[in-house]
């Protein structure tokens, strides 16, 4: 069971959160909620829940001041804001997930279940690995969340992003730059050109060469000298 707290300034979307983890989320407890951050800081110290939803616009106050007051506090730290260009503080600064208003009934379970499977692996939030990785398109800034990719790409100095639902993106660093930032449960370096989710792995095939075919049915080739870890990712991920 996790025990969570709902801080936001506006009582409608703590009531919206709550009815949609009641619904949706049985392992989660509500134990308390605040609409401002002195508040807000009292009840988390106090309680100190599992995990903590946090706004970050709010009047006197913001997210991030609360955020500071608690972090001593070993709470799982997910902000839920209609504000995308704080996405990138929220992430260095050690939060699991950051989640934009409006918020569908996908993305709250999915961050609960991973909540869930960290906090089974008896481990905190690590602010070295985060669920949401910046990427320096060139329209601007986009923040992708790290299980909605399927295998990045080297393409010279380029990385190509290939996403779910057939998006992908031409990023201008090389993929190096990133393979530090990925979560190192979820993806593997099966070959010089490519980085995998294991997650995403449909099938293992060794015709004409050994590739692992994606959920978007692209193959991917598996360097011959990592075939033996591949394997064993696999077989243990999620364990």
């Amino acid at each position: 069971m996790l025990t969570a707290i709902i801080v936001d300034d506006e009582q409608k979307s703590i009531n919206s959160l709550e009815l949609l983890l009641k619904a949706n989320c049985p392992g989660v407890n509500i134990i308390g909620s605040a609409t401002n951050a002195l508040e807000a800081v009292k009840l988390i110290l106090t309680n100190k829940p599992n995990l903590v939803f946090l706004d970050i616009q709010m009047p006197g106050y913001n997210g991030f001041d609360i955020l500071d007051q608690i972090k001593e506090n070993k709470s799982f730290i997910v902000f839920i804001t209609a504000h995308k260009e704080y996405a990138i503080n929220a992430i260095r600064k050690g939060a699991f997930d950051y989640i934009l208003k409006p918020f569908d009934e996908s993305e709250i379970k999915s961050c609960i279940q991973r909540i869930k499977e960290t906090k089974k692996d008896n481990s905190i939030p690590n602010s070295n690995h985060h669920s949401v990785i910046e990427l320096s398109v060139k329209s601007g800034i986009i923040y992708v969340k790290q299980e909605e990719i399927i295998y990045l790409k080297a393409s010279g100095s380029y990385t190509e992003f290939h996403l779910d639902n057939k998006v992908k993106h031409l990023v201008s660093k090389n993929m190096k730059t990133y393979e530090t930032h990925l979560a190192p449960e979820l993806f593997f370096r099966c070959h010089n050109s490519y980085i995998i989710n294991l997650s995403k792995v449909k099938r293992y095939l060794t015709v004409d060469g050994l590739f692992a075919e994606m959920s978007d049915n692209n193959m991917i080739n598996i360097a011959r000298k990592n075939k033996d870890e591949f394997l064993d990712r696999i077989k243990h991920l999620g364990h």
